[in-house]
């Protein structure tokens, strides 16, 4: 197990998505991160996308996962697990 000071308070993932799977994509995301604030009350979970217009066709998201204590190890395989749940090639 980690010791506290080990913990990240918080994890940012980036990835690109196509402009034809982003509805797709995003409804499935906003219902994975739903889940996982139920399963780990005080989780902070966002969904961001890159507005400065760079890649109109394939811009850069990125999530955000915040917990006041820390992110568990429990959170890091249940948000693990519910990634590999999403359909392949989504993201």
């Amino acid at each position: 197990m980690r010791s506290k000071a080990d913990t990240p308070a918080s994890l940012f993932i980036y990835f690109k998505l196509s402009a034809s799977r982003a509805p797709q994509a995003l409804q499935r995301l906003a219902a994975m991160q739903d889940g996982l604030r139920s399963r780990h009350p005080g989780l902070t979970a966002r969904l961001l996308a890159r507005t400065d217009g760079r890649d109109v066709a394939e811009p850069t998201w990125m999530e955000i996962y915040e917990h006041p204590q820390g992110l568990s190890e429990s959170f890091l395989a249940d948000l693990e697990a519910a990634v590999g749940a999403l359909p392949t090639g989504l993201i």
